[in-house]
């Protein structure tokens, strides 16, 4: 599915029941995850990835596994009733590549580690 505004590509994944895994290589595009119960469990080392990359989780129950490169900032907003946001430090710069994270959901959390 491609955005209409703009020529960049968005990599929509839609269930009812589970989740979304995607293991690097390639370029990373902008990803939607939308689902009653699953997360997404995604690992960006080892893909191009653009100057910002957005990952958008929707699910009642589900959270988020986020691996990415130490240089890489990571930027999370959204809502959870239950779970957390646990971010590992990382190393950055002016000109580091941005992973926009949105996740809303009931239960669940955001976990970002860096290789």
């Amino acid at each position: 599915m491609t955005n209409t505004s703009s020529s960049k590509r968005i990599n929509w994944q839609i269930s009812l029941l589970g989740g979304h895994e995607q293991r690097g290589g390639g370029r990373a595009n902008d990803t939607v995850v939308v689902t009653s119960i699953g997360g997404a469990d995604i690992d960006l080392t080892g893909t191009e990835l653009a100057p910002e990359t957005t990952l958008t989780k929707v699910s009642l129950i589900g959270g988020v596994k986020l691996r990415v490169p130490a240089d890489t900032d990571v930027e999370i907003e959204g809502f959870h009733l239950f779970g957390g946001r646990t971010v590992q430090a990382g190393t950055s710069s002016p000109a580091a590549r941005v992973v926009r994270v949105r996740a809303y959901g009931i239960i669940g959390g955001v976990k970002v580690s860096r290789v």
